[in-house]
């Protein structure tokens, strides 16, 4: 009876020692530490010792892609093999770190450096952060990195079928107001700068009766193909128009032209 004891308490050591032993194999490289380790040579190889980040700084805005790259892995990779990696798919990695630096910093204090590499690598996350960074390089006299900012809204922002007339951008929402600079645009400046009366002129040639529902309803729907009749018009996705509403001068002006009776 004794010896039986014996053996089944010498089972559940060697038991518990295998299980030490497997579990020192499974032990996988901590890659928030392996970080700590390559953060210089991360910051090399990643061309970003220009912007003198702060460590901590860097670290927070690499390390969910730094993680991501070393992987689940027992043994400890090279910095080489994780840059690889890294600048891979290098694009999607600077927006990811630009956003990161912004959630974590106030713009205004920032280095000229680092508003440029912000301005830059900020692309689809451009609706949200053109107003802050457009402000910031405003102040400083960046026109450079303010026709940078607009391209990239051309590119991956909500462009609207008119310019704002006092930032440029084509921000322009359906309430009227700039995304961008928050200016409010009058129907004046829409109508100007559109030509509306010359396009309502020669919308007459091509669509009378579609001119004609536009001067009884006393507005028009306008949206990146032109004026069109409120009727017409079919809402899709995030497409950006205005209503429009005509003077009485200017409806009589296109009745008087047109003999259009209203």
């Amino acid at each position: 009876m004794v010896r039986k004891k014996v053996d089944e308490k010498e089972d559940e050591e060697e038991e518990e020692q295998r299980k030490e032993k497997k579990s020192k194999k499974e032990k996988y490289v901590d890659a928030e530490k392996l970080l700590d380790e390559y953060l210089d040579e991360v910051e090399v190889g990643l061309g970003l010792s220009h912007l003198n980040l702060d460590k901590d700084l860097l670290k927070e805005a690499i390390k969910e892609p730094f993680v991501a790259a070393v992987g689940q892995v027992k043994t400890k990779p090279k910095a080489r093999t994780i840059l690889n990696r890294l600048n891979s798919s290098k694009d999607e990695l600077m927006e990811f770190m630009a956003i990161r630096i912004i959630r974590e910093v106030d713009v205004a204090k920032v280095t000229d450096d680092i508003l440029e590499f912000l301005i830059m690598n900020t692309r689809k996350a451009v609706v949200d952060l053109a107003p802050t960074l457009y402000s910031e390089a405003k102040k400083r006299g960046r026109r450079d990195l303010v026709d940078v900012l607009r391209y990239n809204w051309n590119l991956y922002g909500l462009r609207s079928p008119v310019k704002c007339p006092q930032c440029e951008f084509e921000a322009v929402m359906p309430d009227l107001v700039c995304k961008v600079c928050g200016y409010s645009v009058s129907f004046k400046e829409i109508k100007n700068s559109t030509n509306l009366i010359s396009q309502l002129e020669e919308m007459f040639t091509y669509d009378p009766e579609g001119l004609k529902e536009i001067l009884t309803a006393g507005y028009l729907i306008y949206t990146s193909t032109g004026p069109m009749p409120p009727s017409r018009f079919k809402p899709s996705g995030m497409e950006i128009y205005y209503e429009i509403v005509l003077t009485s001068q200017e409806r009589a002006q296109l009745n008087k032209l047109y003999n259009i009776q209203i």
